[in-house]
């Protein structure tokens, strides 16, 4: 998928992702990735490896993401298992479901050359039209941490790699603020990293389901820029002088900002005041 597309119609890239992976808004779909059928029969197969095996490291009244490593005969792979269940019944009866809308932003974001967790499979399966269950697989990013260890009391707090880490994911929020998508998510546990050495890091992104590509004038997207940085620098704390120094880096990576970048550092410092 091309990253080339309407700058004015900005959805465009998240809908191409949608036709690609064939997904039904009202009726039961799965999509898998090109080179991991082993995966696909394995949830079939053997569904109790997805819903009952491995590790819980996360969990909510309606989802739970367990890490677990498929046997041998389905490939010896480590992902993260998004499972989605309880879902109120009209909620997605005539939309896309979280799940879908998910699988295509990791698509979109990959083409935008976002790094991305590896997408495996996906699927929703309804009856007639409501939405029963709802399931996401990526391939777990094995020796990567989130930024947890960059907050204020943190080990990693100062360092060379806290600032990599924030120059780098500024520049792709720059990157997916310039054709207007909303994180809404972007804090430091959903960017991980692992250190390369001399101060470097390489980057993964996770978890971007409540991502929306926005068709909106760009004065109108400004108040979506600053919530997505306010997010993120609400939990970093940074002195005053670094929150301006990583907001110029990152009106490089974002011609469409319109704010200058007095105006982004006093709106952003402003927001990231306030109580989340």
């Amino acid at each position: 998928m091309s990253a080339e597309f309407d700058k004015s119609n900005p959805g465009c890239l998240k809908r191409h992702a949608l036709s690609e992976m064939g997904i039904r808004f009202r009726s039961s779909w799965f999509h898998v990735e090109p080179g991991f059928d082993l995966v696909k029969t394995a949830f079939f197969e053997a569904p109790e490896l997805f819903t009952s095996g491995g590790e819980v490291i996360w969990k909510t009244r309606n989802k739970v993401v367990r890490k677990l490593t498929l046997p041998a005969q389905y490939g010896s792979i480590t992902l993260a298992f998004k499972d989605y269940t309880c879902v109120k019944p009209l909620r997605y009866l005539l939309r896309c479901s979280k799940t879908a809308l998910e699988a295509a932003n990791y698509r979109a974001f990959a083409a935008l050359g976002i790094p991305m967790a590896k997408l495996l499979f996906a699927g929703d399966e309804r009856r007639h039209f409501h939405l029963k269950h709802s399931f996401l697989a990526t391939q777990f990013a094995e020796e990567y941490v989130d930024g947890r260890e960059f907050l204020p009391g943190g080990k990693l707090r100062g360092t060379p790699e806290q600032k990599a880490f924030i120059e780098r994911n500024l520049a792709f929020l720059g990157k997916l603020h310039s054709v207007h998508c909303f994180h809404k998510g972007a804090r430091v546990f959903n960017f991980l990293w692992k250190p390369l050495g001399n101060g470097e890091v390489d980057i993964v992104w996770i978890d971007v389901a409540s991502c929306r590509f926005l068709s909106v004038p760009d004065f109108v997207f400004r108040k979506y820029v600053v919530k997505d940085l306010a997010n993120f620098f609400r939990d970093l704390e940074p002195e005053d002088g670094e929150l301006r120094a990583a907001l110029n880096g990152y009106l490089e990576h974002n011609p469409r900002c319109g704010m200058t970048s007095d105006e982004l550092f006093r709106a952003v410092k402003a927001a990231a005041a306030r109580p989340r």
